[in-house]
């Protein structure tokens, strides 16, 4: 284990990376055959688990354990790996900065702090009675059990759970810049070395973001790749797992362990599909030629990004060219310009949908009557009005203005629309071929095999004093490398470069996550020279 369970709280309290820490981890399978051995892993806290909460770090499923576990955790489980923990996020997973949660914010271990956020620990337990789900004869956890004494058909469940300091915010250093996020805590706890790798969502940079601003690798892979059973949707169209660790052979592990079809999730790429990936990943692999084509979309020659991160970005084409690995062409994506605004109409419009489910009634958090005033307003208004944040709040009023007579012809479907535009441009130039869509023979061999861009307009994160007080729509800039990428569901590895929070994007075609895991290797072995 990368560090034990005392270690793991006593660096907790000074950045808190953890919504909940197991008080007994399953220890990794030391055995040959099992792919992830000796591994550890910390969770993102909007993935089903059954033992603890799973919170999305709201105040509405504060105290919510799901009845089954997400098919991600489960098959890490399976592989060996052990789960140490659950992660802060941005509530819902809506920011990039994981300071908006209800349980405080995660800091970024690479700038100095010196005092503690956490002021203490409790220990929890809760049973569950075990029972067979009526779908696929799955084991589940039916009921929580407030009395466990005797215990002979209840499985116990114990995780420790921190509790912040009042003035938290107040003990951040002043040097002290934000993580990013909304996987931030994800990200932390691998800069950390608390694990070996880390889950985390990414919607539109939530990975490759946080590990930007931690100097580690964050692996999105081609949208449908992985399951999301069990993920908590935010925007189920474009909600990605991600995976994250300071070693590249580790994310192959790892993704290779979670590149499995899955019938419970509609999204996910069938057998088939993968089948054809992988043929067409022989035929790719012919027809590159020595050198690999990189193109670099003239699009994101923008005046907000940093002279620094240009000059940066220079330097690592330069060195690659050095090593005779690449060519370099000039490409445009038109529609990249307009993938902000697209991204926050369509993410919104969804979120509004998925978050209508939180009303207090059936699960998670309820107003107690005597802090609501029915005669104003209904008990489940006054649940939302109090359960959610200040962002998710602002987003679901987003959403359903996308979503009103109005707004669905002029923004909602104009913004699918240029999707749909922006996929297709991304498929010019491209050599290889998109992995869904049908073609009697494969594309010629014009085009380029990977697309190298920042993953962020800055060269440092920004205060954490000053981003709480940054404007939304400035907040949303941070997002404009990262989310192109995420609205045509391409695989994207962000990679450290150089001292400090810099990295930048390795792009892929969709369905050529192996390829963009392969060029990654080999950029590696470059900068390492």
């Amino acid at each position: 284990m990368k560090a034990n369970i005392k270690q793991i709280q006593n660096i907790n309290k000074r950045y808190n990376v953890f919504t909940s820490i197991r008080s007994n981890p399953t220890p990794p399978d030391n055995s040959p055959f099992a792919p992830l051995g000796n591994l550890t892993y910390a969770i993102k806290d909007n993935f089903t688990t059954r033992d603890e909460p799973t919170s999305c770090s709201s105040k509405m499923l504060s105290s919510y354990v799901s009845p089954f576990d997400s098919t991600v955790s489960s098959l890490l489980n399976q592989s060996g790996s052990s789960c140490i923990g659950k992660t802060n996020m941005d509530e819902f997973a809506m920011g990039n900065s994981t300071i908006s949660g209800f349980f405080g914010p995660t800091l970024n271990p690479l700038y100095p702090q010196e005092r503690d956020l956490i002021e203490s620990y409790e220990e929890i337990t809760f049973a569950t009675k075990d029972s067979i789900s009526e779908n696929d004869g799955e084991i589940i956890s039916s009921d929580i059990m407030n009395d466990y004494t005797n215990t002979s058909d209840l499985s116990l469940h114990s995780y420790i759970k921190p509790k912040l300091y009042n003035d938290a915010f107040d003990r951040i250093s002043n040097e002290q810049r934000i993580v990013g996020g909304s996987s931030g805590g994800s990200a932390a706890a691998v800069a950390l070395d608390l694990v070996d790798f880390s889950i985390g969502s990414d919607t539109g940079g939530s990975v490759r973001l946080p590990a930007c601003y931690t100097n580690i690798y964050g692996f999105k892979p081609t949208y449908g790749r992985i399951s999301r059973w069990g993920l908590l949707a935010y925007a189920q169209s474009l909600d990605t797992v991600g995976i994250m660790s300071k070693d590249l052979d580790t994310v192959w592990k790892v993704f290779m362990s979670l590149d499995l079809s899955d019938s419970k999730d509609p999204s996910c790429l069938s057998d088939s599909t993968r089948e054809k990936i992988a043929i067409e990943r022989i035929h790719s692999k012919k027809n590159v030629g020595k050198k690999i084509k990189i193109g670099i979309p003239v699009e994101f020659q923008i005046e907000e990004m940093d002279e620094s991160i240009k000059k940066y970005w220079k330097s690592l084409l330069n060195k690659l060219k050095e090593s005779k690995l690449i060519e370099v062409y000039p490409v445009s994506v038109p529609s990249i310009k307009y993938s902000l605004p697209t991204y926050y109409t369509l993410c919104t419009a969804e979120a509004s949908s998925n978050l209508s489910r939180y009303d207090g009634i059936r699960y998670g958090y309820r107003v107690l009557e005597s802090e609501c005033n029915v005669d104003i307003e209904p008990e489940f208004v006054t649940t939302r009005n109090t359960g959610f944040g200040e962002e998710v709040r602002r987003r679901i009023i987003l959403g359903n203005y996308a979503l009103s007579s109005y707004g669905f012809d002029s923004h909602f479907m104009k913004a699918t629309a240029v999707r749909g535009m922006l996929i297709d441009e991304f498929n010019d130039v491209f050599r290889d071929r998109h992995c869904l869509i049908e073609t009697k023979q494969l594309k010629s061999t014009n085009g380029v095999d990977m697309i190298i861009v920042p993953t962020t307009t800055t060269s440092q994160p920004p205060l954490v004093k000053d981003f709480k007080n940054t404007d939304p729509v400035t907040s949303y800039m941070n997002d404009i490398c990262t989310i192109p990428m995420s609205l045509a569901g391409l695989p994207t590895m962000s990679i450290p470069y150089c001292e400090g929070a810099m990295g930048f994007q390795l792009v892929g075609q969709h369905g050529q996550d192996y390829k963009v895991l392969e060029f990654a290797r080999l950029v590696d072995g470059v900068l390492s020279k």
